[in-house]
């Protein structure tokens, strides 16, 4: 580039900005730890692992990581749990791993995994909910009404590739999408405060107001008539 272009390529940060939402995750001294989960991931490599679960237990164990996901500023890598160094992936239990909570990491050279023929690494995104695992309960259909302040905000964005919208007649709205696990839909249901009811299934109406009670909130407003 000549100096007019390199002039006008430095401004480009001015001109086009983004802003992560939910803050960033910090991996300062983590760069082994990833380093090793993108080498075990592109040469087929399994990876020793010790890991901090959020509970703050740690764990140690053998990873054949499949693929590497960015949400929300946060990386996760998609893998199959081995029971042993030498176990077969194909047949391995797949888990979901936050890099940071990850103490240590090693690929180990000597030892290849091979991916399981019908691991898609999309069956495990869910949109605005992230990489997530069906639960125990299997997938649920899942209804949230909206109040009319927050309806036009709720209908233009894609949440779930499910997701179907219908519009009542005081302005509300009823969103319906197939969840894999209601985990982190209570903590966005939690998110939009009163202008979100859950409204099914039963487990996620339980979750939402065991949330509130919790925290000493009331549980009058997800659950009144938004009008």
């Amino acid at each position: 580039m000549n100096a007019k272009e390199r002039d006008e390529s430095t401004a480009f940060g001015e001109r086009f900005v983004y802003l992560p939402d939910h803050g960033t995750k910090s991996y300062e001294g983590k760069d082994d730890i990833i380093d090793a989960i993108q080498t075990g991931i592109m040469a087929r490599k399994v990876v020793r692992y010790h890991y901090a679960d959020a509970r703050g237990r740690t764990r140690n164990g053998f990873l054949a990581p499949y693929g590497l996901v960015l949400y929300r500023h946060g990386l996760y890598t998609i893998g199959g749990r081995l029971k042993a160094v030498e176990s077969d992936a194909r047949s391995a239990s797949i888990g979901v791993f936050a890099i940071e909570r990850f103490t240590e990491a090693e690929h180990l050279r000597a030892h290849d995994f091979v991916m399981p023929a019908d691991f898609h690494i999309r069956n495990a995104l869910h949109g605005a909910f992230g990489p997530h695992l069906v639960d125990e309960s299997g997938p649920q259909e899942v209804i949230v009404e909206f109040s009319r302040e927050k309806a036009h905000l709720v209908s233009t964005r894609t949440w779930h590739k499910t997701q179907r919208i219908v519009e009542l007649s005081d302005g509300r709205i009823r969103l319906t999408f197939e969840a894999p696990n209601l985990a982190p839909v209570v903590s966005w249901i939690l998110e939009w405060g009163p202008h979100a009811r859950a409204v099914a299934p039963e487990q996620l109406v339980s979750e939402v107001r065991s949330e509130l009670k919790l925290h000493g909130r009331s549980t009058e407003g997800p659950y009144a008539a938004i009008g």
